[in-house]
């Protein structure tokens, strides 16, 4: 744009000097001369201290374009909720996170457990989560990959109360644990008449790190 300007300036100069030569006025022919070019090196100078932005150019293109956005703007409620849903999803990981990584730690991995009524050559008889109050005896059976030495489990039997708001300890046991991918052990307790009603039992590590759990009833023989 500037030098388009310029080339209008020298122009409209060169054509005054014609003339004022043509009329014999040199001193005025100098003035027009030296005119010209100081306005000339003016301009330059000033040119190149603030040169043209191309940047803002291509910005002011931008601005005129008339952007449609269809994109449903979220409301108060929906932020609520986003929120809520993503702090029990990260809540829910780290919990996760944390078991798995007390597990790893000790290395102790439960592969089954199951409620039995009989343990015949390290395997189960009987398997159930439902037994009547008349059995003897109630077995937890328990396969564990254990990779260190000298580990522990602790087999946590539980009886639920009527509002399933507390439940009571009723025997503990403490195993050890061999270094094996299948390792296999057990604990029991002898089951009463009066001891009828929805029961669980707990697997933890020697510092009470949950392992696993599994829920039973024993419900009562008519009579």
């Amino acid at each position: 744009m500037i030098y388009s300007h310029i080339f209008l300036v020298i122009l409209v100069t060169v054509i005054l000097i014609i003339f004022a030569e043509y009329q014999k006025l040199r001193n005025v022919s100098w003035i027009l001369f030296i005119g010209c070019t100081t306005y000339i090196l003016l301009n330059i100078e000033t040119e190149k201290a603030h040169p043209t932005n191309a940047s803002n150019n291509i910005i002011g293109f931008v601005d005129t374009v008339t952007v449609t956005n269809n994109t449903k703007q979220p409301t108060n409620s929906d932020t609520l909720l986003s929120k809520v849903a993503i702090d029990k999803l990260n809540t829910n990981i780290q919990i996760a996170d944390e078991i798995s990584t007390v597990n790893d730690k000790n290395n102790i991995h439960i592969q089954l457990l199951a409620m039995a009524t009989n343990i015949l050559n390290k395997e189960p008889i009987g398997v159930s989560r439902l037994f009547l109050s008349d059995i003897s005896e109630l077995f937890c059976f328990t396969v564990v990959e254990n990779k260190n030495t000298n580990n522990k489990i602790i087999h946590n039997w539980k009886r639920y109360q009527e509002d399933y708001l507390y439940e009571q300890e009723v025997f503990r046991s403490t195993i050890n644990i061999g270094t094996s991918p299948n390792w296999r052990c057990w604990s029991k307790i002898t089951i009463k008449p009066e001891m009828a009603g929805d029961w669980q039992v707990m697997v933890t590590d020697s510092v009470g790190n949950k392992l696993d759990s599994l829920d039973f009833s024993i419900i009562p023989t008519s009579e």
